[in-house]
């Protein structure tokens, strides 16, 4: 095993050699030294072995305990976190490779929210529990806004406001019209909480 200063060093010209070369057809998508290669139906055998032999000139050795091949048509994977399958577009015959986050990587969102905000939590400070919230939905946003995920991103907000919202609640006493009082908007311009699904920051006076 490299370092990943030194995959990045070994394979950028991997990645240079795959994705530039639009006589292949294939996509590859590589974090150090793990990577997935997308290829036309039929031709993956063919550039399995040219990338063993690719690796075998720079002295470097595929990880065959680690290597498979499929037919993603048929069998989805989980890489890096991410959750890639095939999807057809509506009634057409032709699809697509489908990117989101793995239910994996969004429950261990759903229970670092749960974390966050729970009745243990509800004496300490607002500000300090609405900033740790947006500092992990922000990075959590970055890391998994590659592919398709809109879909996984609005289901996951929705969670978020209904968790942060009976936090606010309880916190204030269960006031009467906890929609109302804690709507989506009022938690976003009141409470100043990050959206997951679509927009900008939202920063009010009470939480700066």
């Amino acid at each position: 095993m490299v370092s990943p200063l030194l995959a990045n060093l070994y394979l950028d010209r991997l990645d240079k050699e795959v994705n530039e070369r639009k006589e292949l057809k294939a996509r590859m998508v590589r974090y150090a030294d793990d990577f997935v290669i997308l290829s036309r139906p039929g031709e993956g055998t063919a550039l399995l072995e040219r990338l063993k032999r690719w690796l075998g000139t720079r002295e470097l050795i595929l990880n065959e305990q680690k290597t498979r091949m499929v037919d993603i048509r048929e069998e989805g994977i989980k890489f890096l976190g991410f959750s890639v399958s095939w999807r057809r577009r509506g009634r057409h015959w032709y699809g697509y490779v489908h990117v989101e986050p793995h239910f994996k990587s969004q429950q261990k969102l759903r229970d670092s929210i749960k974390e966050l905000l729970n009745h243990w939590t509800e004496t300490r400070p607002e500000k300090e529990i609405i900033g740790a919230l947006n500092r992990r939905i922000k990075g959590w946003k970055a890391y998994f806004g590659f592919g398709n995920p809109s879909h996984v991103f609005g289901k996951l907000e929705y969670y978020l406001h209904n968790k942060l919202r009976r936090w606010l609640w309880r916190r204030h006493g269960k006031p009467a019209g906890l929609y109302e009082r804690y709507s989506d908007d009022a938690l976003r311009q009141q409470w100043g909480l990050h959206p997951l699904a679509k927009g900008g920051l939202v920063t009010p006076k009470a939480l700066r």
